[in-house]
């Protein structure tokens, strides 16, 4: 049984209105983690130019895929979202920024976004069936 028997078993999250709030500050964490990992944060303008690829990447694609709107398979919604949107991420990184097309980058923010935008979302929906059958 692959990645779909598994995220299948998974308890559904809750539908939460602040789940674009929640996964932004997985985004924020992100960077300024890697900010002061690599000693390189140079105050809010370099927060925001590398913020803003993250953001459009990550947003633009839970948009398509109706990451927040969505009723069921909410965990596939959310992988396409994680993997889509890095790579949404790097293009524009690449394009509009300078940075090399293929990097590490992309890897670690796939694998940081995708444990902290599916953890949140797994311990709400744990803390919603434990509290249901009480």
């Amino acid at each position: 049984m692959g990645w779909s028997g598994t995220l299948a078993r998974m308890p559904s999250p809750p539908r939460l209105r602040s789940a674009p709030s929640l996964d932004l500050v997985c985004l924020a964490s992100f960077v300024l983690i890697g900010g002061r990992q690599h000693q390189i944060g140079e105050g809010v303008t370099w927060f925001l130019r590398v913020m803003w690829p993250l953001c459009v990447g990550i947003f633009g694609v839970a948009l398509l895929v109706h990451l927040y709107t969505r009723a069921t398979h909410i965990w596939r919604a959310l992988a396409l979202t994680v993997a889509g949107g890095v790579v949404v991420m790097q293009v524009l990184r690449g394009a509009f920024l300078g940075h090399p097309w293929v990097s590490a980058f992309p890897v670690v923010a796939a694998i940081y976004l995708a444990l902290t935008m599916f953890g949140w979302r797994l311990v709400a929906a744990l803390v919603v069936r434990s509290s249901a059958r009480r």
